[in-house]
């Protein structure tokens, strides 16, 4: 059962639960496929244990670069499980939200299961209002968040 205010899906995919861990733990990885592409990732950085920051830099087409907060790891399984944050930083600190319409807190929680040809993968975002949940989905969660999990994908059976 899904978390209120939750957006999530779950997809098959042809790489192994180490290699997708290490898309998502390996800043120089990190850059090559989370964002769908048009958009680039310039700058990416992750500490993965708990505490540890997350952050990321990306240039969207037509609209600049967009530079958050750096969010806070709250739990990292290597291979299994991966949740973090934007509304906390490195050390389990408050960041400052909510300057604009797209800077809204989220809990990102990503789950990586052993599967025949590869693995299970989940990916939940949890958000404080319905409302909030919402905007996250008209910004094109499913569309930009699916994407960038076949970009994810298509590169970890590279490794």
């Amino acid at each position: 059962m899904a978390a209120p205010h939750a957006l999530s899906f779950t997809r098959s995919l042809s790489a192994t639960p180490a290699q997708v861990w290490r898309c998502w733990t390996e800043p120089d990885l990190i850059r090559q496929w989370f964002a769908p592409q048009p958009v680039q990732v310039t700058h990416a950085d992750i500490d993965p244990r708990p505490g540890g920051g997350f952050r990321t830099v990306m240039v969207i087409p037509d609209h600049g670069e967009m530079a958050t907060a750096p969010g806070c790891i709250l739990i990292a399984e290597p291979g299994k499980r991966l949740v973090w944050t934007n509304a906390l930083g490195p050390g389990f600190r408050p960041n400052m939200l909510g300057r604009d319409a797209t800077d809204f807190a989220f809990t990102a929680e990503i789950l990586i299961a052993p599967a025949p040809g590869g693995c299970t993968y989940t990916a939940t975002c949890t958000h404080a209002t319905a409302a909030v949940a919402q905007a996250h989905a008209d910004m094109g969660f499913h569309d930009g968040w699916g994407t960038a999990t076949t970009q994810l994908d298509t590169l970890a059976r590279t490794l």
